[in-house]
């Protein structure tokens, strides 16, 4: 991987893993990433414009199966950010933000087998079952023995499931956006994502008849939302210029450092306990993610 590729997925980890924390402290989560992504039309619209608007790489507007790959990825991203939300409403960030970055690469894998049939390699296995061994062992209270079993009761939780989907989610994602910048750049393709996002979870949110809690957001958090607004946006488009620079593998093994960032925020920083037993899992987490990625 080129060094100027691996360090800007290092900054992005390090950002995505931070603004998780002003998700994880608003009370209405899915309205704060509504209002936050708003922000961010607003901010990138004029560079938006200085780049061409809707125009693709080579300077032709885009064709019917770059629209349809662009509202898939925008639907996908509205639900990324429904079940991330729903799993910061039932648990923690140290345990919610590996799962869903663990299994992420899990489902990019079964994906490619499933849809693919691609073979998993003995190296894939092995990740496999440290990522699940990392994901089993992160909701243990203590290394008990009577404690063993604990886990499988917080696994059939709502916060796991919507872990769950939400890593489902960033697998999608990854797959589909592996196309799109083959004929999109990279800002451009995350602006548009962003629009037709934003519309997807206004329409979440007026069908839940919860359209005021985005003002409640924008009078009680407005300094979260600026800034989520601002750096989350600059984080995924890094991402994306970083894809092109390097192989969706080694870049999918560098930017799940994310989790290790994302286990020290919440058990250091919001003191969520159990820090430990969680920065242990994660690491079992990450180096299944290497593995995966590797294989």
């Amino acid at each position: 991987m080129p060094l100027k590729a691996l360090l800007l997925i290092i900054f992005s980890a390090l950002l995505q893993a931070a603004l998780n924390v002003p998700i994880k402290g608003s009370e209405r989560k899915v309205a704060f990433i509504t209002g936050a992504t708003f922000i961010s039309l607003v901010i990138y619209f004029p560079l938006f414009i200085w780049r061409g608007a809707i125009l693709g790489e080579h300077g032709y507007p885009l064709g019917l199966w770059s629209w349809m790959g662009l509202l898939v990825c925008s639907v996908v991203g509205a639900y990324y950010y429904i079940f991330i939300g729903g799993a910061y409403d039932r648990g923690d960030l140290s345990v919610v933000f590996p799962v869903t970055r663990g299994f992420g690469p899990l489902f990019i894998l079964i994906f490619a087998v499933l849809l693919l049939k691609e073979k998993i390699s003995y190296l894939g296995l092995l990740g496999i079952m440290i990522t699940i061994t990392g994901s089993y062992t992160i909701y243990l209270p203590s290394f008990k023995f009577s404690e063993l079993l604990h886990p499988l009761k917080a696994l059939r939780s709502k916060a796991f499931l919507f872990s769950m989907g939400a890593g489902a989610c960033t697998a999608a994602y990854a797959l589909i956006n592996k196309r799109n910048l083959e004929v999109v750049s990279p800002f451009t393709l995350f602006y548009l994502i962003y629009i037709f996002m934003t519309l997807f979870l206004l329409i979440f949110l007026w069908i839940k008849n919860r359209m005021h809690e985005t003002n409640l957001e924008f009078k009680h958090n407005r300094t979260n939302l600026f800034a989520f607004g601002f750096f989350n946006f600059i984080s995924s488009v890094l991402v994306l210029y970083a894809l092109r620079m390097s192989k969706v593998s080694y870049l999918g093994a560098a930017r799940n450092i994310s989790v290790l960032f994302g286990v020290i925020l919440g058990c250091f920083f919001l003191k969520e306990g159990y820090g430990k037993i969680r920065f242990l899992a994660s690491l079992l987490i990450f180096g299944g993610i290497v593995l995966l990625s590797l294989s």
